[in-house]
C-alpha cells in the first residue's frame, strides 16, 4: 500500500509538472476555526435550553484553490473545501460515508469553484463557464458567493461599457427532463461613469418548472423559504427582478445603492395566478475620517399584507453568510419567518463607526433600527411592526501577513413584534470569532 502511495503521488507531480510547462500553475487556500456562542434564541431566557435556544460549537474550514493560468487568454480555478463542521461529528467516518455535498452538507470534501474562463479569439468576449461565485449589484436581491453556482457567463467589454449573459442552474431535478428544474437567465450592463462612478442595471428570469416536486437544496431553497412553501407550491413560477445599482465616491461619502423590482406570475394548473409585485432599495456608505471610518445603511422591502393574492413582498436569492446584521436576518427568522431573506419585509436603519486602534487593529460597532415593512403576528396573537433594534461590534485582529483573528459580537433587543406565547420578549445574544490563515 505504501507503495503505491509514493508512485501515486510521484505520477501527480509529475502531471503538474507537465501542466506548467503549458501553463501557470499556483496554490492556496484557507484554514480556519470558527469559535461560536449564541443565546436566547428563542427570546425567552427562562426556557429550557436545546439547540434551537443555545448553541455552542467550535469549527473548522479547510479549503484548497488551484489556479491556471495559460497565457492573457485562458484562466482556471478548482476549489476544493469542507465548510465549516463542528469538531468531532463526522471525522470518524467520511470514508465509509456517501458524498452528499450536493445539498449543503459541510461534512464533506466539495467543490466551491471549478470554473474555466476564456477570452474568445479575434473578437472581445469572454466565456466563462463551471461552479462559480456569483452577485448582482450590491447582493441584495441575488448573491452566491457561499457555496457558489453552476453557470455560464457570456460579456462583451467595450471601453467604459460591459454587458454581460448569465446562465444560471439553481436546481436540477429528474437529468433526463428539462420540466423539473430552477433556472436563471440575467442579462446586465455595467457602465463605468467616471474615475469614481458605475452604474449598473440587470434583469433576472428565475423559472421553477411546471413539474417541480420536490425540495431544492440549501443554499437554493432559500429564495421559497420566505413566505415558508415548498417548492412543489410554488411550481411554474415566472419571476422577473429589475436591478438597478450604482457605486461611487460622492465628494468624501463612499456610497452604495441597490433598487429591485419584480413582477411575473405562478402559472397554476387551476385557480387564480399570483402575481409578484415586490420591490427594495438600499442605500450604504461610509466617509473615511482618519483613524475613525463612519458608515451607514438605509433600506426597505416590501412585506405581505393579511388577505393579500398577490405576493407584495420582495423575494430575495441570497446566500447563508450575514447580509448585514450579525443577529437579526443572519441567525434569527426575519419578519418574512426564516434566515436570510435580506430586505424582506423589513425597513432598517443604521449607523456605525471603525476605530483603527493600531496598524494591525480594528473595533468598530454599529447600532440597527428595524421595523416590519408590513405588521406580523406575534406568539400572542397580536399584530406588529416594531422588530427591535440590534447593537453589533467587531474586532478585526491582523496578527501577521495572511493570518487575521476576527470577532462579531452581538446584542439584538426584540421588540412587540417577538413577543413569545408566554409573553416573553428577551434579548438574543451571540458571539463568533474566526482564526483564519490564508495563503
Amino acid at each position: 500500500m505504501k507503495k503505491f502511495l509514493v508512485v501515486f503521488a510521484v505520477l501527480v507531480f509529475v502531471g503538474m509538472s507537465s501542466m506548467a510547462l503549458a501553463a501557470d500553475l499556483s496554490l492556496g487556500g484557507t484554514a480556519q476555526l470558527r469559535s461560536r456562542w449564541f443565546d436566547n434564541m428563542t427570546y425567552n431566557k427562562d426556557a429550557a435550553a436545546s439547540s434551537s435556544k443555545r448553541t455552542v460549537d467550535t469549527q473548522e474550514r479547510v479549503q484548497l484553490d488551484v489556479n491556471v493560468k495559460s497565457g492573457d487568454a485562458v484562466k482556471a480555478k478548482v476549489a476544493i473545501w469542507k465548510d465549516f463542521d463542528t469538531w468531532g461529528r463526522l471525522e470518524s467516518n467520511q470514508a465509509n460515508l456517501p458524498n452528499l455535498s450536493y445539498n449543503g452538507d459541510p461534512g464533506f470534501l466539495s467543490l466551491r469553484e471549478a470554473w474555466v474562463s476564456v477570452n474568445l479569439p479575434g473578437i472581445p468576449v469572454n466565456v466563462t463557464g463551471g461552479h462559480q461565485l456569483l452577485m448582482l449589484g450590491q447582493g441584495y436581491f441575488f448573491r452566491s458567493m457561499h457555496f457558489g453556482s453552476d453557470a455560464w457567463v457570456v460579456a462583451n467589454v467595450t471601453g467604459p461599457n460591459t454587458a454581460a449573459f448569465v446562465n444560471i442552474k439553481a436546481y436540477e431535478g429528474n437529468s433526463g427532463l428539462a420540466s423539473d428544474d430552477i433556472d436563471a437567465y440575467v442579462l446586465l450592463d455595467v457602465f463605468k461613469l467616471n474615475e469614481n462612478m458605475v452604474l449598473g442595471v440587470d434583469l433576472t428570469n428565475i423559472k421553477i418548472r411546471s413539474s417541480v416536486t420536490t425540495t431544492a437544496p440549501a443554499p437554493y431553497s432559500t429564495v421559497l423559504k420566505v413566505d415558508g412553501l415548498p417548492l412543489e407550491a410554488l411550481a411554474g413560477t415566472d419571476l422577473l427582478n429589475l436591478g438597478v445599482n450604482f457605486t461611487g465616491k460622492v465628494g468624501p461619502v463612499n456610497l452604495k445603492a441597490e433598487v429591485d423590482m419584480q413582477s411575473g406570475k405562478i402559472d397554476h394548473a387551476t385557480g387564480t395566478d399570483p402575481k409578484f409585485k415586490g420591490m427594495q432599495a438600499v442605500v450604504l456608505g461610509n466617509v473615511a475620517l482618519n483613524p475613525v471610518t463612519v458608515n451607514f445603511m438605509v433600506g426597505y422591502g416590501t412585506g405581505p399584507k393579511a388577505g393579500d393574492t398577490d405576493i407584495k413582498f420582495i423575494v430575495p436569492v441570497l446566500d447563508v453568510d450575514p447580509h448585514y446584521t450579525f443577529m437579526y436576518e443572519y441567525k434569527l427568522a426575519t419578519a418574512c419567518g426564516a434566515k436570510n431573506t435580506g430586505l424582506c419585509n423589513t425597513t432598517v436603519a443604521s449607523a456605525g463607526a471603525m476605530f483603527a486602534a493600531t496598524k494591525n487593529l480594528k473595533i468598530g460597532a454599529d447600532l440597527y433600527y428595524l421595523k416590519a415593512t408590513q405588521k406580523v403576528t406575534n406568539g400572542q396573537g397580536d399584530q406588529s411592526t416594531e422588530l427591535g433594534t440590534e447593537i453589533d461590534a467587531k474586532v478585526q485582529w491582523q496578527l501577521y501577513d495572511g493570518l487575521s483573528w476576527n470577532w462579531d459580537f452581538g446584542y439584538f433587543a426584540p421588540g412587540k413584534a417577538y413577543k413569545t406565547a408566554a409573553g416573553k420578549s428577551d434579548a438574543a445574544l451571540g458571539a463568533q470569532g474566526v482564526f483564519a490563515l490564508k495563503f
